[in-house]
């Protein structure tokens, strides 16, 4: 086989700071950390282009930006217009296979177009999937990598027999000469917080209380974000320390299944044809601002993600390097001869990016606030801005926009408003920023609406999206 194959992964709420990546105390990804040490490797953060799955998986598969796209913003589906990744790497002869275990990744929003093959799972559907030997193998690492016999169904984590399946893909694609570009979403490290029983321990030994309750814990606080938010969050010491000891365990597990999965395409013998991503769509707040998971804000802890590439010969070794997910398609896509024409991302062996950009939308933020509101009508928040908000990030200071509101923050300080400190710089970020919003940023539009089935509703209520 001439030509490579790309396998994205994308890993779902992981912030790049709680990484070994990312600097973390706690090693929670060395199977990550070492990929990107070998020789064809890069390990090193990324900032996404929004704060959850819907625009943040969108901008990935058009190479677009989220004010454009508006998936998840202003719209429920990817316009028609936009080509999309995998329809490009499908014109140019590739073989393109999506799977999911995230609602927002699938056809109710318009996210499979161009891929050949294209399978959304819950649970009760990779079990059908996996079939009797794969799901005897689930039962065996109940403990290892879900909830052990707990009957609590949201205890339990899809991404072991996910992580079948997408081996079992991967194995069939490897016996064609037609190169390949899979992109495969797992469940991660999405809230609630709840650690199998064999990794839950992995860093507790510092806890005043016992890895069980940790994790008894952090599921409870994690469980509605919601509830919680329009509370401020007002945990104890204690409990802020085991919400966060979780999530750290929560990443050891994954990390340890990925490692499973690397070693299963280093077995096929694929590895020295094959460029493989790995990322997340987004982080979780951990109390910034006393806030929960991925709502509201633009802050540094939802848009700085891990990156992890091997087996690419052109992309860079920087670690000042502003990367954005759009950015390592340009890159990979263009190494492999595949037309970039429209796609909004900056070929990285040939140029630097100057400035980030990650949005949220008015729509998104009406609905968090109307839930929120549910438990708190008197709710309100300084850092929660209307409208469409963009984050203009360089590598020292970040700018966020709304309707009416603006801040000017220098990192990694994102409390302290410079605006008024600043008035200079803040004006040339905000003339950089209408510049890039007339050239990059308006919107298209799509009237189709998002129809998911019982059992996707279901999936989304396991999220904590519907009730």
């Amino acid at each position: 086989m001439d030509e490579k194959n790309l396998i994205w992964l994308t890993v779902d709420s992981i912030r790049g700071d709680r990484t070994s990546i990312g600097g973390h105390t706690h090693q929670t990804t060395p199977s990550l950390a070492r990929l990107g040490d070998q020789p064809d490797g890069v390990a090193t953060t990324c900032i996404s282009h929004g704060i959850w799955s819907l625009p943040s998986v969108a901008s990935i598969l058009s190479g677009t930006y989220p004010s454009h796209h508006g998936t998840g913003l202003h719209n429920e589906v990817l316009p028609s217009e936009i080509r999309t990744v995998p329809e490009r790497f499908s014109k140019a002869g590739f073989h393109t296979v999506g799977l999911s275990t995230n609602p927002w990744f699938s056809a109710d929003t318009g996210l499979n177009r161009g891929f050949d093959e294209f399978d959304s799972f819950s649970i009760r559907s990779l079990l059908s999937e996996a079939g009797p030997m794969k799901i005897l193998s689930f039962l065996k690492n109940l403990q290892a990598y879900s909830a052990g016999f707990s009957t609590t169904k949201r205890k339990h984590s899809p991404d072991f027999l996910f992580n079948e399946v997408v081996k079992q893909r991967l194995s069939e694609l490897a016996t064609s000469d037609q190169p390949f570009f899979l992109c495969a979403h797992y469940h991660g490290v999405h809230h609630p917080y709840y650690p199998s029983p064999t990794f839950r321990d992995r860093f507790s030994d510092l806890l005043p209380l016992s890895a069980d309750d940790a994790a008894d814990i952090a599921f409870q606080r994690t469980e509605d974000p919601y509830q919680e938010i329009a509370a401020s969050c007002p945990y104890s010491e204690e409990e802020w320390g085991a919400i966060r000891n979780m999530y750290d365990a929560l990443l050891f597990q994954i990390d340890s299944l990925l490692y499973r999965l690397i070693a299963h395409i280093d077995d096929l013998g694929i590895d020295d044809e094959t460029i493989i991503v790995i990322t997340s769509d987004h982080g979780d707040l951990l109390g910034e601002y006393d806030l929960l998971s991925h709502k509201l804000v633009l802050h540094d802890a939802l848009i700085s993600v891990p990156l992890v590439v091997r087996g690419s010969k052109s992309f860079p070794e920087r670690d000042d390097q502003l990367i954005q997910h759009i950015d390592v398609l340009q890159t990979l896509m263009q190494e492999l001869n595949i037309p970039t024409d429209g796609m909004h991302g900056v070929n990285l062996s040939e140029e630097s990016r100057e400035f980030t950009i990650s949005q949220r939308g008015q729509q998104t933020m009406q609905k968090t606030l109307d839930r929120v509101h549910e438990f708190n009508p008197a709710f309100n928040h300084d850092y929660v801005y209307s409208g469409l908000t963009t984050a203009l990030r360089t590598r020292d200071w970040k700018y966020i926009q709304g309707d009416e509101e603006a801040a000017l923050y220098e990192l990694p300080n994102e409390e302290t408003n410079l605006l008024d400190v600043y008035p200079d710089r803040a004006d040339e970020f905000n003339t950089r920023l209408a510049e890039w919003m007339q050239e990059y940023g308006q919107p298209l539009y799509s009237d189709k609406r998002s129809k998911f089935s019982s059992t996707v509703q279901d999936r989304l209520a396991d999220l904590g999206y519907v009730e």
